[in-house]
């Protein structure tokens, strides 16, 4: 008896230590599989500088690396429940390592197809990350650890490059420190789960005379609010520094600025791992665009550079504070993790949409129809996100009625009982 009760917290205490392996090495995943991503401007702009790439050169080179991305996360409906996730972000991670460092010794044409080829292996990863997220217990949790590990990783790997790789090292020195960061993020595969409980319910529905379908539109619909969200995010993001010129206010103090939003943001992630999903999905989300109000309003009504530095912070943090419940909007939806592998996917749809749409709704350095996009956006993915956990949680009290035996009564039948 004593010897049981002293083995309890043991097993407690290890059960705890191997949870918090499993969130670190997801973050650790997510950071690394998104580093090119986030820090792509340093990459493009080195590409022109040191290599001596045309703008349309260097813009081709960003086109096939997120088409590869795109490509491995909208098929991974297809086959991320089928494949060891352990095994293919290991396999993943590899090969993004290796053609990273055959790309320093290869001419455009060569880094084009290892680019691509670098996008696919990273979207694979990806799609493998988000499906293990999607099963936890708390993935707000793990999403929100991610996103905050991405900004600062990213701040610092752009510190770091321009400071001391580049000047020093040359565009061969890029791509091998961020190969080195795939090589690194390998010795976190050990802790990363190969699957979880939803394969053997998979398989125990494939054995039964009626298979679920394929196709899940309420969750297609999920992504494409996120795909709605991302048109508004991002098209401010990409002009985030011409709304500051726009100011009149200096590069020095522009560049200062944004490297320092770029890390300080992951304060809406770690406030995410904080609130968890106590509140459920749409209440998080209304405090997080409400912030994102907040910083367009401050942006229309002041010209002050510190201001200006306060909104584009609070704008980046509530982008991030966002994200993990929009996450959780899917799985109200997906029963596998399939389709919330596909979330980066439509991320990056709005992602690209958003800028190319912000750049036309710019009159005379005026950003006023740029904030009314982002706001309309916010507001649509908002109402999209209510319409798609109202469906679910009616579904979820129907289903516990038919548990508990109760009859379900015809619309109009339900009357208030006296107190």
């Amino acid at each position: 008896m004593l010897e049981h009760s002293s083995n309890q917290p043991q097993h407690v205490n290890k059960k705890m230590t191997d949870a918090w392996a499993v969130l670190l090495s997801i973050g650790v995943f997510l950071t690394v599989n998104n580093i090119i991503y986030n820090v792509l401007f340093i990459i493009l702009g080195s590409a022109a500088d040191l290599k001596g790439y045309s703008e349309p050169q260097i813009g081709l080179l960003g086109t096939v690396y997120l088409i590869g991305q795109m490509v491995a996360n909208l098929s991974s409906v297809l086959w991320v429940r089928k494949l060891n996730w352990k095994l293919m972000i290991g396999l993943a991670t590899v090969v993004s390592v290796l053609s990273l460092y055959a790309s320093a010794f290869v001419d455009y044409n060569g880094f084009l197809i290892l680019l691509t080829i670098t996008g696919l292996a990273c979207g694979v990863a990806q799609a493998c990350v988000m499906c293990c997220i999607s099963g936890l217990q708390d993935p707000t949790k793990a999403y929100s650890l991610g996103l905050g590990l991405q900004v600062v990783v990213a701040g610092a790997v752009i510190y770091f490059l321009q400071l001391h790789v580049t000047p020093n090292y040359g565009y061969a020195g890029l791509l091998f420190t961020i190969a080195g960061l795939f090589a690194f993020s390998l010795f976190f595969l050990f802790s990363m789960p190969s699957t979880d409980d939803r394969t053997s319910s998979i398989v125990q529905h494939a054995t039964t005379s009626k298979m679920p379908s394929k196709v899940s539109v309420p969750s297609l619909i999920a992504l494409g609010g996120i795909g709605i969200y991302f048109i508004g995010q991002t098209g401010i993001w990409g002009f985030l520094e011409r709304i500051a010129v726009s100011k009149n206010m200096d590069y020095e103090f522009i560049g200062i600025v944004l490297g320092a939003v770029l890390v300080l943001c992951s304060i809406g992630a770690f406030l995410a791992i904080k609130v968890g999903s106590r509140y459920g999905i749409l209440k998080p989300m209304i405090f997080g665009i409400g912030l994102f109000f907040i910083s367009v309003v401050l942006w229309i009504i002041s010209d002050n550079k510190w201001i200006y530095a306060l909104s584009a912070l609070i704008y980046a943090s509530a982008w991030n504070f966002c994200l993990p419940y929009q996450l959780l909007a899917v799985n109200k939806t997906d029963k596998d993790g399939s389709y919330a592998a596909m979330i980066p996917a439509f991320q990056s749809i709005g992602g690209a949409v958003g800028p190319a749409m912000a750049g036309i709704l710019i009159f005379e350095g005026n950003f006023n129809y740029v904030y009314l996009l982002a706001i309309f956006t916010s507001i649509a993915s908002l109402v999209i996100f209510w319409l798609v956990t109202k469906r679910h949680s009616d579904e979820d009290a129907s289903n516990a009625l038919k548990l508990k035996n109760i009859p379900l009564k015809e619309e109009g039948e339900y009357h208030s009982s006296p107190s």
